[in-house]
């Protein structure tokens, strides 16, 4: 055999090698995007199940502040606007959800401000517990998600997984926005919880 055919089949050879090695660099890289998707959707559903659990808590807030309070419209109209979040919520409708709970969670904080015998009812300071208990869940929850979608939108921006993400046509995910729990914090400790 010639040495330039054997030449050729060692430059076919290497490149047989570095062929297999960008497939299955580019299958490796394919499945981790795989795998983060999964686990933004499956974090995301518990960040669903959070915001529901406060919503519940919240309308069961509405009956005690109709009890207390028929003249505090400001925070009956919010809690009577709250909608229940959709099945497969998008990362805005789980915002949109999320700063509308807040607004109602700090009505009834304010509330409670307002009339010392409701702050006082074990019923309302269940509630106000159910609460706090709900946020810090969904604070978890939250944390999850955008902790994925960080994990995600690195691959997207560096290269080389960026070549496969743009050919997945995967593209940066927006985060859950934080609450502002400064403001939480703050009113949690004139509630004396």
């Amino acid at each position: 055999m010639p040495i330039a055919s054997l030449a050729i089949i060692i430059v076919v050879i290497i490149l047989l090698f570095i062929i297999f090695c960008f497939i299955g660099w580019f299958i490796a890289i394919s499945n981790s995007i795989n795998k983060i998707k999964l686990k933004i959707e499956e974090s995301l559903s518990g960040v669903e199940i959070q915001l529901r659990q406060r919503y519940d808590v919240l309308m069961e807030g509405k009956k005690v502040a109709e009890q207390y309070a028929k003249h505090e419209q400001k925070v009956l109209e919010d809690l009577r606007h709250l909608n229940q979040l959709p099945s497969n919520a998008t990362i805005a409708q789980i915002n949109e959800a999320a700063a509308s709970q807040e607004l109602a969670v700090k009505g009834l904080y304010a509330l409670g401000e307002a009339y010392p015998e409701l702050k006082s009812a074990e019923l309302f300071n269940n509630l106000i517990s159910q609460l706090a208990n709900q946020s810090e869940q969904y604070s978890a929850s939250r944390r999850a998600v955008n902790g994925n979608i960080t994990k995600l939108n690195n691959y997207v921006v560096t290269f080389p997984s960026s070549i496969v993400c743009g050919m997945k046509s995967v593209t940066q995910m927006d985060y859950i926005h934080e609450e502002n729990l400064e403001q939480m914090k703050n009113i949690d400790m004139t509630m004396n919880i």
